[in-house]
């Protein structure tokens, strides 16, 4: 199909209660999914977020994540995280400690 884009890496399903920060908006949520380079989230409340915004996700498994939200299918909105050495630590520490050592795509 012509404009069919697909996930260049696998995410792995995952429950996380999140606090989802958006330009000082803030909503509780979950992780759905998570990815080395990606994310998708779930928010409880309605809040302003556009694709481009700088958001903030914190969980108590993997502290707090940074990333580009890239869609919007309200309720979930999906983020590309930033790339940094810090977020690539916090997904592979999550990985060890509660996916059976098992790190992400």
């Amino acid at each position: 199909m012509k404009g069919l884009r697909v996930r260049a890496i696998k995410r792995d399903k995952t429950r996380l209660s999140a606090l989802i920060d958006c330009m000082g908006q803030k909503s509780q949520g979950a992780v759905l999914d998570l990815s080395q380079h990606g994310i998708c989230l779930y928010l409880n409340d309605v809040i302003p977020v556009a694709a481009g915004d700088k958001i903030t996700v914190e969980t108590e498994e993997m502290g707090l994540l940074v990333g580009t939200v890239r869609w919007i299918r309200r309720p979930r909105i999906g983020a590309e995280l930033v790339l940094t050495s810090n977020n690539r630590a916090k997904v592979e520490s999550y990985y060890r400690l509660f996916k059976d050592d098992r790190l992400p795509a």
